[in-house]
């Protein structure tokens, strides 16, 4: 007999106890005299084959098989009742060898080889055995129905379906199922809705359809349908919403979808699957203490060794790795190691990158031991690029470089991974290079790595690189994706070229009319805003604020550009208007907006209104170091002189070893000629270890960066530098005294 799969025991009559005790053990002699002893009554076949039926539905299955060999007398009845229990255990290809030798067979038989045929996928040899029927029932036409739903040949399902004398809910159902399961959905609802109207639709039916709909993303159909339903749904049908939530993203509705079960009238019991959309669901929200509940229910309800397919256990890897929960990871990791596919191994990589702890990522990814076979390349790159993006994050870019070039396959993402690594560690000339190389290599950009370097030019001023990107972009055509047009709306404001970021957030709003529609997100919106501010366009940044309202609401950023073009003008009573705007509309005051207004005040000779504004309780160390920078640039007033202590005071006594508040607190001593305090804070940082980086300002010119830092006079033209700088500085100075 092949090997089987042997269920959980269940209870078995008194009276079969003996006969299954001798077949356990596989005492045949005894187990023969116990048929010997009944051979006699006229009901012993039929009590056998009973007897085959309730071991086989109990998980005896090959003491049904040892009880079949052993009868001395059978029937047609006791052939079928082991070929359902075949069927029952899963077990396709001894039913079809039990079927070959079968000295007879009637309608049952044929159906039960026509399953059997069904789940192997010899749908032609089905057919051709459903074809050779001369007699033919619901059952049997439900069965071939039911292999080619499941086959995929919907048309022909459709005309078995049309072709049937007569159909019963099965028959329906199975058409619905196939139609749902392939995302048919409108025909499977037109079928549905004819069962409604007749009145046949059960349970079975509503959950194929509520299933069908959560299976194609269009979970609110389903959860109508799911609110309306007739017969009450069963833990199936809870189970198929649960599921439709968890893996469409909405994972507080699937947690409160549990919850609503459990309060029910029936206390309907979850089930594995039941289990795992709300483990999955847990792990989205961040809910450790339910998800640790729904583990107890498991290990209570002795769900944890959740059959051959381990799904159960994959999915607790999976939510301990996202809660950063890795040691209760790593014990059912270790316990399940040889059952772990992939998907095991890339949470746990991930969970341990997650929490910091890339060294033990590095140790997982080296002893890797699932089977080949089961690890496509795929896989295998979306593993090696997690752990090669873990080293980028931790800052060690030679180790990642070294993983990479150690890749036995690579595809665009792990080519993006390495672009943005590199952008992010500011290796911005190694990643145009890796750039290069992808594209040598015939990879397409993508969209993320595109904006990678975009962002990169921006931070270099580099406007003439970033046109070729842009060009690139209309080139190969990722250009529609929002993620890289703001992107490039913000490479053209940092870079000072104003129009040319107007140029593409418009064409945006082309592109949306042409599609029916505005399609710019309050990012698009909030780097067109600060680009404008920051280049001094305050009226014209305040004007895009009012228009924005009419396709997005404004955030927390629209806010802050708002602030900034009040600052660079000096608007104070208009940024008194935005911070009254956010208190109305619940936008959060954040520490860089109470910075932005203290800025303001401060530049504005505002400094007992800057103080208070910055000694509010949602300000923070920012706000008092944009008061002490005003404090330096004042033109002498005296008050600035004692509001700069108390506001480097109030930054030191939060951040001890800030440099710049050293220095300024030494410019506003310097300034208003208490030089003996300046010396004094200058000892104190050399008592701390305080150094301050050197500025640094640099500038793209003919295809070349040249880079300033302050009191480095080491670039080939620093004399004509110094020259022109004291021509601007005397021009400036006779402007002002003028």
């Amino acid at each position: 007999m092949p090997s089987c799969r042997i269920l959980s025991s269940s209870a078995i009559h008194p009276r079969d106890l003996p006969l299954l005790q001798c077949l356990s053990r596989r005492d045949l002699r005894a187990a023969r005299r116990v048929l010997d002893d009944t051979a006699h009554h006229p009901g012993a076949v039929a009590r056998w084959t009973s007897a085959i039926s309730r071991f086989a539905s109990a998980g005896f299955l090959p003491e049904a098989v040892a009880l079949f060999d052993l009868m001395p007398r059978r029937n047609l009845v006791t052939w079928n009742a082991l070929l359902a229990a075949y069927l029952h255990a899963g077990c396709t290809s001894a039913a079809l060898d039990l079927f070959a030798r079968m000295p007879s067979r009637n309608v049952v038989s044929y159906t039960s080889a026509l399953c059997a045929l069904a789940r192997a996928g010899r749908i032609d040899d089905a057919r051709a055995l459903f074809d050779a029927l001369r007699e033919r029932n619901v059952v049997s036409y439900n069965a071939m129905l039911t292999a080619l739903a499941r086959s995929g040949d919907l048309a022909g399902a459709r005309r078995m379906f049309d072709e049937m004398p007569e159909r019963n809910a099965a028959s329906w159902n199975s058409l619905i199922a196939g139609y749902a399961e392939r995302g048919h959905m409108a025909e499977a609802r037109s079928l549905f809705d004819e069962m409604v109207r007749c009145g046949s639709a059960n349970v079975v039916s509503w959950t194929a359809v509520i299933a069908g709909y959560a299976r194609a993303g269009d979970v609110w159909e389903a959860y109508d349908l799911f609110r309306t339903m007739i017969p009450d749904p069963n833990v199936v049908t809870w189970t198929a919403m649960m599921g439709g939530f968890a893996w469409n993203g909405f994972h507080h509705e699937a947690v409160s979808l549990f919850l609503d079960m459990s309060r029910t009238a029936d206390r309907l019991e979850p089930n594995g699957e039941t289990l795992l959309s709300l483990i999955y669901a847990c792990a989205g929200l961040g809910f450790p203490c339910l998800g640790k509940q729904a583990h107890a229910y498991a290990l209570v309800h002795g769900m944890d060794g959740d059959g051959e397919d381990g799904r159960l256990t994959k999915g607790f890897i999976y939510m301990y790795s996202r809660f950063g929960y890795m040691d209760w990871a790593r014990h059912i990791f270790d316990r399940s190691i040889r059952r772990c596919d992939a998907v095991c191994w890339n949470s746990m990589i991930e969970g341990y990158i997650r929490i910091g702890r890339p060294e033990e990522a590095r140790r997982l990814f080296d002893d890797i031991t699932v089977d080949s076979r089961e690890l496509s390349w795929v896989t295998m790159i979306v593993t090696w690029t997690m752990v090669v993006s873990a080293y980028f994050d931790a800052g060690d870019v030679a180790e990642a470089r070294r993983l990479f070039e150690r890749m036995p396959e690579r595809d665009a993402t792990a080519w993006t991974a390495v672009i943005s690594g590199l952008v992010r560690n500011e290796r911005v000339a190694e990643a145009f290079g890796a750039f290069a190389e992808s594209r040598a290599a015939g990879f397409a950009p993508e969209g993320h790595a595109l904006a990678a370097l975009l962002g990169a030019v921006g931070s270099v001023a580099r406007l003439e690189v970033g046109e070729q990107v842009h060009g690139l972009t209309v080139k190969t055509g990722p250009a529609s994706d929002t993620v890289l047009r703001n992107a490039l709306v913000a490479m053209y404001a940092k870079s000072g070229d104003v129009e040319g970021a107007r140029k593409v957030f418009e064409e945006e709003e082309e592109a949306a009319a042409g599609k029916g529609g505005g399609w710019r997100d309050a990012v698009t919106w909030n780097t067109m805003v600060m680009g404008l501010a920051h280049h001094g366009r305050a009226h014209e940044a305040l004007r895009l604020v009012v228009e924005m309202q009419q396709e997005v609401e404004p955030d927390g950023g629209t806010c802050l550009g708002a602030l900034t073009a009040c600052d660079h003008v000096g608007m104070v009573d208009r940024a008194e208007d935005v911070i009254r705007f956010m208190v109305d509309r619940g936008i959060p005051v954040g520490a860089e907006h109470h910075a932005c207004v203290v800025d303001m005040l401060g530049r504005a000779g505002r400094f007992e209104a800057a103080e208070r504004f910055a000694g509010s309780a949602q300000a923070g160390v920012e706000a008092w170091g944009a008061l002490l920078g005003t404090c330096v640039i004042a033109r002498g007033g005296g008050e600035e002189t004692a509001v700069g202590e108390r506001a480097a005071r109030m930054v030191l006594g939060m951040d001890p070893k800030n440099a710049a508040a050293h220095v300024a607190l030494c410019h506003v001593y310097a300034r208003s000629g208490a030089h003996k305090e300046a010396v004094e804070v200058r000892k104190e940082m050399g008592r701390k270890g305080v150094r301050k980086r050197p500025g640094c300002s640099w500038i793209g010119w003919r295809g070349m960066v040249h880079a300033f830092a302050c009191g480095d006079r080491s670039h080939p033209q620093t004399d004509e530098i110094y020259s022109m700088l004291a021509q601007l500085t005397a021009e400036i100075g006779s402007l002002s005294n003028g």
